[in-house]
């Protein structure tokens, strides 16, 4: 491995550390600690592995497309592919919020002092997981999805984890037609490091994490900070009836497909992997499994396609007949793609 850390005056920086790019952006950062450390791992693996391939999680507002499931969870899942992940994951207020964003600024600098990457969430997106690669004695340098924009590489104040204060043109100025948005000192504390550990064989590790996903529909609803998360089929129901009802914001819909889109892709492409790691398993079951999942693909592309990610936002949801039906249809294949997990699972 190479020399990781380089210093340029007082900036203590991660050298090979960038943002993977994915929608799911835990699902990202994750990808981002694994090829920093160089450890050989396909995306669809990753995904697969964490689980998030095969949930769809929606918060009961249907503004947090990035929201569940809890990490607690997912980060014990990811040990089982090579990774330990420490850190700070809290709601807060008032003078608690003040104390663990101190805390948190002392960890990070710890971390990346080591050499050990640093994501955080609500860092300067909103609902959205990005990579710190650097610190200096101001604060936060992140690498996310508006790395590129004017300012977005400037640096973060420490005192601003949590309160997405991304720095690039286009979120200051949105910032400034919000006011609401100002002087907040509560919010989510959400930072982690992470360190190479030795991995679970694939076997145990895939029955995991596929009990996980079991489990985690089965239950159907969780709740977190006092929000509930809808999973599975209710999440699909909550949909169905917000559509009804003009309840959902196209900009978060169109969100939510788009990680809904990458994480079907990443399940097909995660059992075609299975195949050829796992000796053992039903391998019919495996292609239907394939074949379903493409279904589920190919609806959330004309979904996507539909509704597309735009700046400025849009709140308004068109043709939805056609979208209704679509949603109605993905319920029902969603169905028989979980009966599949299910009879994965139980052949372990």
């Amino acid at each position: 491995m190479s020399e990781n850390i380089g210093v340029n005056v007082n900036k203590v920086q991660l050298e090979n550390y960038n943002f993977s790019g994915l929608d799911a952006s835990l699902v990202g950062a994750i990808k981002s600690v694994t090829d920093y450390y160089q450890i050989p791992l396909t995306t669809s693996w990753i995904y697969g592995m964490m689980g998030i391939a095969f949930l769809h999680v929606l918060d009961e507002n249907l503004v947090e497309p990035n929201g569940g499931p809890t990490v607690q969870e997912v980060f014990r899942l990811v040990r089982n592919i090579g990774l330990e992940i420490d850190g700070l994951h809290v709601y807060a207020e008032g003078q608690d919020f003040i104390n663990l964003q101190a805390e948190a600024w002392e960890k990070a600098k710890q971390a990346i002092s080591l050499k050990q990457p640093v994501f955080a969430k609500n860092i300067d997106i909103g609902n959205q997981t990005s990579v710190v690669y650097a610190y200096d004695e101001v604060g936060y340098y992140t690498r996310t999805w508006h790395t590129g924009f004017e300012h977005s590489e400037d640096v973060i104040p420490w005192d601003l984890l949590g309160l997405s204060q991304c720095p690039c043109i286009n979120c200051v100025n949105y910032r400034k037609s919000v006011p609401q948005m100002a002087n907040s000192v509560s919010g989510l504390i959400s930072l982690h490091w992470a360190t190479p550990t030795q991995p679970v064989d694939d076997l145990p590790a895939l029955k995991d994490v596929l009990g996980f996903v079991v489990r985690l529909n089965e239950q159907g609803t969780y709740t977190w900070a006092e929000k509930t998360y809808l999973v599975g089929s209710k999440a699909y129901e909550k949909w169905l009836i917000a559509l009804e009802n003009n309840d959902v914001d196209k900009y978060f819909f169109s969100l939510f497909l788009e990680i809904l889109y990458e994480a079907r892709s990443h399940a097909i492409k995660f059992l075609k992997e299975l195949k050829g790691r796992i000796t053992g398993l039903n391998e019919q079951t495996i292609d239907e499994g394939i074949n379903k999942y493409s279904e589920v693909a190919l609806k959330y592309k004309i979904l996507k396609e539909m509704y597309p990610y735009e700046e400025p936002r849009q709140s308004e949801i068109k043709q939805k007949e056609r979208c209704i039906a679509l949603v109605e249809e993905l319920y029902q294949l969603e169905n028989d793609c979980f009966k599949l997990i299910k009879e994965i699972h139980a052949s372990l």
